[in-house]
């Protein structure tokens, strides 16, 4: 069921192609318009400030030094906030103005509105490979015809952070090809269900860097770290998706987001008995709901009305909209399924990561364990890998950024299915067995090679323990063995 009934539903990519071809081929068509268009460098731009550097259509701020003001965020120059409270909020002005976007460029003789799909990677057998072929047969006005396929990232260019222009790339997964991408995806979507059962909206949003983090963790992720993995997923070694700057050029990054917003309007709509009252203090704070949401306008954030709607590249005032001003689910034209969630089953034995310094390139880290008289080699790591997760973040080549001296993050790793599946006993996981982290780089190449990254590495002066919590035990196994 829609949770607001006469709203344009936003469907599951999958359900549209199947099952409503008329509305899938009138959606594809019009984003390849507006890839074709000048909107695409623009809109895809504002996410990590990489705009056409020649187009005169922007207006908002690029200069690094002024967007790092107006974003808070130093040495990190683009907009989007990420590892920021307002993480959710932002997501869901910035995809809005796409959607508006794909009705300005549809050129069908169909008028009636079009939602924005969602991309939900599952292990349920369905075939994605659609969206990697260069062409595609779609049905538009009762005719097929076959397009060059905008799904696909060879199809798509973007503005890398020196203005250079190159071809879209997308290196990761779309259907898990082994088991531990299955086992990967499986924990993944097990995050998003139980962030719903989260209070407030600071522990639903995103673990907020700041100096003094908290040494303990909440017993669930953040919606930002299982957005996180599929970025990783999707984007792979080298990938858009994988690098925060051009992440948005990936067609996949939009149907992406609009799964994460998925949740987030699903959430808003518990929170706030059906739309019917305000998110306050103490469930928001005061300052998130006064922050600002730059580059976007305050005024007619609600609207349909692309041809005066006045998108976020356009704006030239320094006068952006709060996060106060664009809760009101209910004046969005569209609408979501109700999440059928399944019982709140947080991880109880984990690896956590805690104050450690924000890593200065995207990174997937993976957790090995292993028996104390087996040597962890190349050809057993499949054997014994326990975990991962996944950094989204920007890349920093030759030093550490402002917020990388004061600020701080935390990560939970879910270790639990690979102990039960086995069978290893908890009184002897800290005797009997050792482990291993190593993190590979998504962004950074030294002789054509990905850089890994091994324990010390990543931890630094942080923490690092074994959290388990079963049966009312709650044993801290503290390995901090870089302090």
């Amino acid at each position: 069921m829609k949770l607001v009934e006469k709203k344009y539903l936003r469907r599951n990519i999958i359900t549209l192609k199947e099952k409503i071809p008329t509305e899938f081929g009138r959606f594809m068509n019009a984003l390849r318009n507006l890839q074709l268009s000048d909107d695409w460098s623009r809109i895809c731009g504002i996410h990590g400030n990489t705009f056409n550097p020649n187009d005169k259509g922007v207006k908002c701020p690029t200069d690094p030094a002024i967007v790092e003001k107006i974003g808070n965020t130093p040495d990190e120059p683009f907009y989007c906030a990420h590892s920021q409270t307002k993480f959710a909020v932002f997501h869901t002005v910035y995809i809005y103005q796409f959607e508006l976007l794909l009705n300005k460029y549809n050129n069908s003789t169909d008028k009636n509105y079009i939602a924005l799909p969602y991309l939900y990677l599952e292990n349920n057998g369905v075939d994605y490979s659609f969206m990697n072929e260069t062409n595609i047969t779609i049905l538009l006005d009762n005719k097929e015809i076959t397009i060059t396929n905008p799904l696909a990232a060879q199809n798509n260019y973007y503005f890398d952070v020196n203005g250079e222009k190159k071809i879209v790339q997308r290196n990761g997964f779309l259907t898990p090809k082994n088991s531990i991408e299955v086992k990967k995806l499986d924990i993944t979507c097990k995050e998003f269900n139980n962030v719903m059962y989260a209070q407030r909206y600071p522990t639903f949003s995103s673990n907020t860097l700041y100096e003094n983090i908290l040494k303990t963790l909440i017993d669930f992720n953040p919606l930002e770290i299982p957005h996180n993995n599929v970025h990783d997923y999707i984007g792979g070694s080298g990938g858009n998706m994988s690098d925060v700057p051009i992440s948005a050029y990936d067609p996949l990054f939009w149907l992406h987001h609009c799964n994460v917003d998925r949740f987030f309007y699903n959430w808003m709509f518990n929170k706030t008995n059906g739309f019917k009252k305000d998110l306050l203090p103490p469930q928001i704070p005061e300052e998130t709901l006064n922050d600002v949401i730059s580059p976007f306008f305050p005024n007619n954030v609600y609207s349909m009305n692309y041809k005066k709607y006045k998108f976020g590249w356009e704006n030239d005032k320094a006068n952006y909209i709060k996060v106060k001003d664009m809760l009101d689910f209910s004046k969005y034209p569209y609408s979501y399924n109700k999440i059928e969630l399944k019982p709140y089953n947080p991880s109880k034995i984990n690896l956590e990561l805690h104050g450690i310094p924000i890593p200065r390139e995207s990174l997937h880290i993976e957790v090995y364990i292993y028996p104390n008289n087996v040597e962890l080699t190349p050809q057993n790591k499949v054997k014994y890998n326990a975990g991962s997760t996944s950094w989204h973040g920007l890349n920093r080549y030759t030093k550490c950024c402002k917020r990388c001296n004061k600020s701080r993050t935390n990560l939970k790793i879910n270790i639990e299915d690979y102990i039960l599946d086995n069978n290893i006993q908890l009184d002897k996981l800290k005797t009997d067995y050792k482990w291993h982290i190593e993190a590979i780089g998504r962004t950074h190449k030294i002789n054509n090679e990905y850089l890994t990254y091994n324990q010390s590495d990543i931890i630094k002066d942080g923490l690092i323990s074994l959290i388990i919590e079963i049966n009312e035990l709650n044993t801290d196994y503290n390995k901090n063995k870089n302090k």
